[in-house]
């Protein structure tokens, strides 16, 4: 073993595969996270203090329960073609017209005229955004922070928005570019399909985390779910290891922190079936994957910089 190879090992621990885990004593210290709250069926009644929730739909194959997490959304909005997957999804059921979604977003180029005509007979509210400027998920996104911010002010939508760069202007005109609502987006379909569409989505999570640190951003799979850990000490809440399988498998699942900003990062870990302290990583170096969580309801991550997390997920 070579020295640094001996160096790195003194950096990991591995640890059994139950841990109780407790969030840090100041709450004011840490990040709690908590990627899987949208599976609490009472939702929208446990707390009327509980962050807004949005379900955010791509263009890619639809293979997760869709109905499941649409009727746990504040809010469902459809990226352009997105449309079209959701009106296949649903076109084998009996109950279609009971899922429309609030608003379909973007330059309109992949949504197929009459299914957009479908959704807008039911109450779907088109927004054609032809800018070239910022692609269909960023416009989704300002929708939905302008929807909430309606809400708030209890005010009603422009009877006009600009069709190129509407939704933009407007949270830049009407609210400075900035909300402090705290928002819950579950995005389906960011990731897969064409890989270059794969490191933009990537790459908007951090972007966002920046731009608009009110929202927290989670893209589901069918395999796992992804979201970002924040500078500092975060804490990763959630009910049991039985919440990442629908069939109530206790098997610690697995895990990756992934540094996919332009930065290292420097993790200390409690928590993971190999727990790291002071432990940096990065591209083209020391990557963690293929880890996995022994925390019964959480475990902590402290890191020197935003980075990206992804836990297998069998939903």
């Amino acid at each position: 073993m070579s020295r640094k190879e001996k160096e790195l090992k003194e950096l990991v621990t591995e640890q059994p595969n139950s841990l109780t885990i407790g969030p840090p004593q100041d709450a004011s210290s840490y990040h709690l996270i908590e990627p899987f709250s949208y599976l609490l069926s009472s939702h929208k009644q446990e707390s009327q203090h509980a962050p807004a929730t949005a379900l955010l739909i791509l263009n890619q194959e639809i293979n997760v329960d869709l109905v499941r997490l649409w009727q746990l959304a504040d809010v469902v909005v459809c990226a352009d073609g997105a449309a079209n997957r959701i009106y296949n999804y649903f076109a084998t059921t009996s109950n279609q017209a009971e899922y429309i979604p609030n608003y379909i977003v973007g330059d309109f180029d992949s949504l197929k005229p009459e299914i957009g005509r479908y959704y807008e007979s039911r109450g779907a509210k088109l927004i054609r955004q032809s800018s070239q400027y910022a692609n269909d998920f960023n416009k989704a996104i300002f929708c939905i922070q302008l929807h909430f911010l309606y809400i708030k002010h209890n005010t009603q939508w422009p009877k006009e928005i600009d069709t190129d760069s509407g939704l933009s202007t407007t949270f830049q005109d009407k609210f400075q570019n900035q909300s402090s609502i705290p928002i819950k987006i579950y995005t389906l379909s960011a990731i897969g399909g064409r890989f270059d569409q794969t490191i933009q989505s990537i790459n908007q999570l951090y972007i966002l985390h920046q731009e608009s640190p009110n929202l927290e951003v989670f893209y589901l799979t069918q395999n796992d779910i992804l979201f970002l850990l924040y500078k500092g000490v975060n804490y990763v809440a959630y009910r049991g290891k039985t919440t990442f399988s629908k069939n109530g498998d206790t098997t610690p699942p697995t895990c990756g922190l992934l540094p996919l900003s332009s930065r290292a990062v420097v993790l200390s870990t409690h928590g993971l079936k190999y727990d790291v302290t002071q432990w940096t990583t990065q591209m083209t170096a020391y990557v963690s994957s293929s880890n996995r969580i022994v925390g019964e309801n959480g475990f902590t991550v402290h890191c020197s910089d935003d980075i990206l997390m992804n836990i297998e997920i069998d939903l």
